[in-house]
């Protein structure tokens, strides 16, 4: 067996509170992003202040549909997010034509006050935008790679679907 020479090893409390001194004085820019809103699951009124498209962690083309809860009460104000699928399941490509049984369809014909696009429609994501509609919202829970619930202050509340148009 070895002889160790302790007074020549290196003392590891110490490089680590000298890593931690380090760490503390430097500043790597990070700035926390602001939290996603966590309110009751239910029905609420909304309007649509933003449309964003981009890449889901994904990386499937999506569009972002901010709302802002206009129901009186505790959660007015509250901005929530419901987001869209772009690309078609089949081929895995953006949509040329829009497909009836996809989401953006659906919740389309809603904002369009249940009225059907004709064939060859535009159907344009502007009709959602500073439209009020009563919407479901739900809470998203997510998990860990390894399929266990992360806890919940990583849970958060998004818009789940439109049910009507009211203004």
């Amino acid at each position: 067996m070895e002889n160790l020479d302790c007074q020549n090893m290196e003392d590891p409390v110490r490089e680590t509170s000298e890593a931690q001194k380090i760490a503390g004085t430097q500043d790597d820019g990070f700035v926390a992003d602001e939290s996603r809103p966590l309110i009751p699951e239910g029905i609420y009124q909304v309007c649509c202040i933003r449309i964003e498209k981009g890449a889901s962690h994904f990386r499937s083309l999506k569009m972002f549909l901010t709302f802002q809860i206009v129901t009186p009460g505790q959660y007015m104000g509250a901005e929530l997010f419901m987001a869209i699928n772009l690309i078609d399941t089949k081929t895995g490509k953006q949509f040329k034509k829009v497909p009836r049984g996809s989401k953006y369809y659906e919740q389309w014909v809603i904002a369009n006050n249940n009225n059907l696009p004709c064939r060859k429609d535009r159907m344009s994501s502007s009709i959602f935008k500073n439209g009020v509609f009563e919407a479901v919202v739900r809470t998203v829970k997510p998990k860990f790679e390894d399929g266990t619930p992360k806890p919940n202050c990583f849970h958060y509340s998004v818009v789940s679907c439109l049910k009507s148009r009211i203004v």
